[in-house]
Order: C-alpha cells, then structure tokens, then sequence
C-alpha cells in the first residue's frame, strides 16, 4: 500500500498539521505501508519527494501527487484548505481516495454557522447565538450583551483547535475584541455556557457504520477554556478517558456524536465538542471533521480506550477512505 500523506497548509493549524503528518508517515511504517509526502507551507508552497529539496506550487504539487500511483491519500491538514473540502474536491477529481469526510461535509463542518445550523435541524442541543456582519456594517456591542449576556464567545467562522475562539468577560472587551475578529469576516458570537467540557469521538467501521468512542472529559488546568495552549501544550490539561460520568450521562453524550456526525454527513470519523452545564443540559459547540492526530490528540486516546493501537486506527481509516471516495483511478 502506497500512502500519499498531505500535511502543513496556510492556516494557523499548520504546525499541528505537520506533527499530525508525522505521527500519520510513522504509522504507515509500522503497517509496512510506503508513504509519499506532499507537505504545503505556510506561504503557500509545496514540496513533494522528486522535487528534491526544492518547492514549486501547490499546483505543482497535486499533479506530482497525480503522477505518484498511490492507493489513498491521508489529509493530516487542518483549518482553511485542508479541511473545508477543497484538497478533498480536488483529491476526487483525480480520482484518489482519502480518509476521512467528503466535500460537503468537510465544508460544513468548518463553518461553525453552518454547522449550528445543520445542528439545530436535526434537534440537537447548541448555544444561542447572533451571526456578526462584517466591519462594513455597524455592530451594536451593547444589543449583543443583552441579548447573548456576558461572557460572550466570539468565533471566526472557519478555524479549527480553538483558533479565533475568545471568551469576554467585558462590555468594553466585548466591543475591542469583536472588533478585531471582525476585520477577519464574519463572526459568531455565542451564549457563554459554564460548565464541564467533553468531546465525542466517533470512528466508522469498514461498511460505515459509526460507532460512538469512550467519551472524553477536557480539564484545562489554567487556560479559560479548551484552546490552542492547552490543547497542544503536555500536561496543559488533564484528559481523562473514559471519562469519569454516570453511565446514563455516557449514554447521552455517544448518542449526540454519533447524531452530530450523521447531521453533518460525516464519514471515517468526526470529533464533537460539547459544554455539561451544572443542571446537566448539553450543548454541541463544534463537529471536527479530521480531528488531530498528534500525541496529544483526544481522537487516538479514545480509540486506545478500546484497545485500538494508532496504527491500527491509520489502517482503519485509510481502509474505510477507499471504500467511502475509491476507487483510486476512474475506469
């Protein structure tokens, strides 16, 4: 088996891309699989094995990918690019397989209005929020605090591991911090809801069944909140899985991920992120569509929960890829 491994990207994932891709190219080894890198950088470049130290475009880059022979290709990308179903639309135009969601789920799924959205269709429990127009068009900060309370959450639309994500506390930080996230485009500003954080794993099996993993409870140890630090940094949060929850609560919350990732039309796996608050009301904040897969990842701990190792769950979804978006060449 021959493995194309897509890894960096222009977004501010990038560095946790290129350790996902790592931990992704050692895995193949251990299956005995060849893997054949394509590695995107932050200002746009590619680089590819032939291309012997020298980088062309990402043009450049997808027809040398083309032109490889491989049997599946692995995205290992994150944010913009990697997983709003742009590598994954070219990717089927090719012809060549991948793991994970397809074009319109993975576009969906980055967009945190979108999803909400698809969310709420579907009778799943989210946070109330107001969409924010952009700069152009006047906010009125004090209409979002007395509609939404303080704290708020803001969100850009289209980030992934807690990047654009600020909680604020203030009417004046309200109005600073808004500001700021909106020169990027549209935001989401979000009912703060405090409480116990969880994250719901689901991996498919080989005929696309999904199937809900050991729930994981999310303990920042300093940061506010789940973000980028404290997902990235050892020992910045305690990740305890399974998580330590009344069975009935475990019951609720597997059957939320697996609701999530079929409201979105996920496929190979998905990661849904959700608050507990103190009465035991749930509520989905965001469904990751290629969650992480770095050491620190919350979708590789819960699969060891089950015994399954990271290479055995590489196989599993560069398996369940090429039978979701295979074959590898038309005809």
């Amino acid at each position: 088996m021959k493995i194309a491994v897509l890894m960096g990207g222009r977004s501010g994932e990038h560095a946790v891309s290129l350790r996902s891709g790592a931990a992704v190219v050692k895995a193949c080894e251990a299956l005995g699989w060849e893997s054949w890198q394509l590695v995107i950088t932050r200002d746009g470049r590619a680089t590819w094995p032939e291309a012997d130290g020298q980088s062309g475009s990402i043009g450049q880059g997808l027809v040398a990918l083309e032109q490889a022979d491989v049997d599946c290709a692995f995205i290992a990308m994150h944010g913009p690019d990697g997983e709003d179903g742009r590598v994954q639309g070219a990717l089927e135009l090719m012809g060549i397989p991948y793991q994970g969601s397809g074009v319109q789920a993975s576009a969906i799924g980055l967009d945190k209005r979108r999803t909400k959205d698809l969310l709420r269709t579907a009778s799943l429990p989210v946070a109330d929020d107001l969409v924010l127009a952009t700069r152009d068009v006047p906010t009125d900060w004090e209409q979002v605090s007395a509609t939404l309370g303080l704290p708020v959450v803001l969100k850009t639309l289209a980030s992934g591991s807690s990047v654009g994500v600020a909680i604020v506390r203030t009417q004046t930080d309200l109005a600073k911090e808004g500001e700021s996230m909106l020169a990027t485009g549209l935001v989401v500003a979000e009912r703060f809801v405090a409480g116990r954080e969880f994250t719901l794993p689901v991996l498919e099996s080989l005929d696309g069944r999904p199937t809900a993993l050991p729930v994981v409870e999310i303990r920042p140890r300093s940061a506010a909140f789940f973000d980028y630090e404290a997902k990235y940094t050892p020992g910045a949060a305690d990740e305890i899985c399974p998580a330590p929850i009344d069975p009935p609560l475990e019951a609720q919350l597997r059957a939320l991920g697996v609701a999530a990732h079929q409201a979105l039309g996920c496929s190979g796996y998905s990661r849904t992120d959700c608050i507990v608050d103190p009465s035991g009301a749930v509520f989905l904040l965001e469904v990751n569509t290629l969650p992480g897969l770095t050491a620190e990842s919350l979708l590789p701990k819960a699969a060891a929960a089950v015994d399954l190792t990271f290479a055995q769950l590489v196989e599993r979804l560069v398996l369940r890829g090429i039978a979701a978006h295979g074959p590898a060449r038309p005809g």
